[in-house]
């Protein structure tokens, strides 16, 4: 029978989420993004996990994708993307359907939003479509806080400006590779590695040597 995903290949693993037999690529390539897997699935642990274990080839594509676009960074702006990266895998695990371009142009309007304060203009850009529009909102707030006094604390504006320009250019780059979603999928792994490495008390690491 064939797997209800991709309607291409047999169905060979059986899938609790779906209640159905799904393909091996689909499993690997869906899980916890497209597919809400329970915590017991027998594929979310070992060399079937989802993040990079026993996944070399994926692993390092990943880098690839990540690492140009962070050189130079200081630390502060390491944290930065490293908190957008992981705030923008929430938002995919809320909104299944969101492709690359809707983020790539969210990224836009609210880096514009950015350039134009540094000119002392106050004016909120706003994106081409109301999807972007809503994510947008939903972005700005990855990077604010609340301090003790309950006062609103955001970033020093260079700081996020520089992590948003390399947040679109990685994701320019993976729209090039001619996908719909490359820039997600690989924030949706790196982003599930930093959770388990901070429940396991170990410092994230976004870039490997």
């Amino acid at each position: 029978m064939a797997c209800p995903l991709c309607r291409e290949r047999k169905g060979k693993r059986a899938c609790p989420a779906k209640g159905e037999m799904i393909c091996a690529p689909c499993c690997g390539s869906k899980r916890l993004v497209e597919i809400d897997c329970p915590a017991d699935c027998v594929y979310l642990s070992g060399a079937h996990a989802p993040a990079w274990e026993g996944r070399e080839t994926e692993r390092v594509r990943d880098m690839r994708r990540i690492a140009p676009f962070v050189q130079g960074f200081s630390e502060t702006q390491g944290h930065l993307f490293t908190i957008a990266l992981v705030g923008i895998h929430g938002i995919r695990e809320r909104q299944r359907d969101l492709s690359d371009r809707v983020l790539m142009n969210a990224l836009g309007a609210l880096r514009k939003t950015l350039e134009t304060r540094g000119h002392g203009i106050l004016y909120d850009y706003a994106a081409d479509d109301l999807r972007a529009q809503g994510l947008v909102l939903e972005l700005r707030s990855l990077f604010e806080a609340k301090d003790e006094a309950g006062k609103l604390v955001t970033p020093d504006d260079a700081d996020l400006l520089k992590v948003l320009l390399g947040l679109e250019a990685a994701v320019g780059a993976a729209l090039r590779e001619g996908g719909s979603s490359d820039f997600l999928d690989t924030a949706a792994r790196i982003g599930d590695q930093m959770r388990r490495e901070s429940a396991a008390r170990r410092p994230p690491v976004i870039v490997a040597p």
